[in-house]
């Protein structure tokens, strides 16, 4: 079963700039523009989606469609389940790479 926490983090705190990277050539073709990092819109097909820093969701400023990264991957041909289960392994990397923070005892 797919619980809301890990959703949540897919959606939240996995960057999309991430994702895309970690796709490489299967990913859409993106690049940083004025500050934003921007991708070719899967829906439309235009360069105008760009991620929102605060909230990790991407609007394609051509066709008004909104993306998280579930989105992203179930436009390129994934099912839900396993854009869930790649985006995790994803996420756990992404973590893992983070610098751990300082517990008090």
């Amino acid at each position: 079963m797919i619980n809301a926490d890990l959703l949540r983090r897919i959606r939240n705190d996995l960057p999309m700039p991430v994702t895309i990277a970690a796709l490489g050539s299967d990913g859409p073709p993106s690049k940083m523009s004025e500050g934003y990092f921007r991708f070719l819109c899967p829906h439309c097909g235009e360069m105008r989606a760009t991620v929102n820093p605060r909230n990790n969701l991407a609007h394609c400023f051509h066709c008004k469609k909104n993306l998280n990264n579930i989105d992203l991957l179930m436009t390129l041909g994934y099912d839900f389940r396993t854009a869930v289960s790649v985006l995790e392994r994803l996420l756990q990397r992404y973590e893992d790479r983070l610098p751990k923070k300082k517990t008090s005892t």
